[in-house]
């Protein structure tokens, strides 16, 4: 009847991995009571419990937005911790999808107000850039979360931490979007996904790689084809529903490259990353978008390659296939606010 959680010896929780947990405790507890009522001779999942934490930014975290705030109702308040709670969208599929489009749009605003909130906390204030910058990091991330989601359900959560005495140093702050269903690659994959014209380009790159020996234990297909989802111009949505998508993933990234700090003193904190499938990437500065002409065009891409070039193999350290499959996508950034964002 009872879930006990171990912490004694963990360092770190990944804010993705705890959405990821506190979604599937939170419909085991559903599914147990739906059970209950109908067999009650059984033994189910009724609470959850630790048996220790020793690490105090992990506790901040489990009683922030964590499990303990989440399914115990032991939410706690910290100085330097401003929460971003749990938040679920359920998608209508209507005629018009303006509701789809309005809870976007609030979404979004009520994210960029939150950090605007939180840094009200250390006496500061967003520049115009910064908010527009966040802007499209956040709507960007759920427009993509919703474009290759097949489930109705997308998940966010955060928080945003202040460094330094009264928090005045910098600021942390966290964002996590989720959802469950088809992976990037999935999508593609698809027999009746709309761009075959995007889809026989992937298999002509697939090819490539396949004639050059790049596939093996660090890159498989998927890993490839889901690098080359984000480059501009690429969708997997039909230029019928919507003509303007192809550039979202560059914009967002470029964003986030706007907003790492420019003294590069804390440019190892910065980071986005992306879980899809089995297929894993992970944007920290190291590599940065590159513009490439082709039959008069110019272009963005992000190849993970000092080449510039996708046919040739991306960094391995940072586009690589990883074995546990994720039934969908993670998003999540971490975004450094420092002075050269704030007035």
């Amino acid at each position: 009847r009872e879930l006990r959680l171990d912490y004694s010896i963990t360092e770190t929780v990944h804010v993705g991995a705890q959405l990821y947990l506190d979604v599937l405790l939170r419909d085991i507890f559903i599914y147990s009571k739906k059970l209950s009522e109908k067999y009650s001779n059984l033994s189910l999942l009724e609470r959850v419990r630790t048996v220790k934490v020793n690490n105090d930014n992990v506790g901040k975290l489990l009683f922030s937005i964590g499990s303990f705030a989440i399914h115990r109702n032991e939410k706690k308040e910290y100085d330097d911790i401003v929460p971003y709670p749990l938040c679920e969208f359920k998608k209508k599929n209507t005629a018009t999808n303006l509701f789809n489009i309005e809870t976007k749009e609030r979404d979004v605003t009520e994210m960029v107000q939150y950090v605007i909130d939180s840094l009200g906390k250390m006496n500061k204030e967003l520049t115009s850039d910064s908010i527009e910058n966040l802007s499209i990091i956040i709507g960007e991330i759920l427009i993509n979360a919703e474009e290759h989601s097949t489930d109705e359900h997308r998940f966010s959560i955060g928080y945003f931490q202040g460094h330094g005495v009264d928090m005045e140093q910098y600021g942390i702050f966290n964002l996590v979007i989720l959802n469950f269903g088809n992976t990037i690659y999935d999508k593609f994959k698809d027999e009746n996904c709309p761009r075959k014209d995007i889809v026989g380009q992937m298999e002509d790159l697939s090819r490539k790689y396949t004639t050059n020996n790049f596939f093996g234990k660090t890159i498989k297909e998927e890993t490839l084809w889901t690098l080359y989802a984000l480059q501009e111009q690429i969708t997997s949505v039909s230029p019928e529903k919507n003509v303007k998508r192809g550039n979202g993933s560059i914009k967002f990234i470029e964003s986030f490259f706007s907003l790492k700090d420019e003294d590069g003193q804390l440019d190892n904190i910065s980071r986005l990353a992306l879980l899809s499938g089995n297929t894993s990437i992970v944007f920290d500065g190291t590599y940065g978008i590159q513009e490439k002409t082709k039959n008069n065009e110019k272009f963005k891409v992000m190849t993970f390659n000092s080449s510039g070039d996708i046919s040739n193999k991306p960094d391995a350290k940072y586009v690589k296939f990883v074995p546990n499959h994720f039934p969908g996508t993670i998003i999540s950034a971490q975004i450094v606010i420092s002075k050269d964002d704030i007035l």
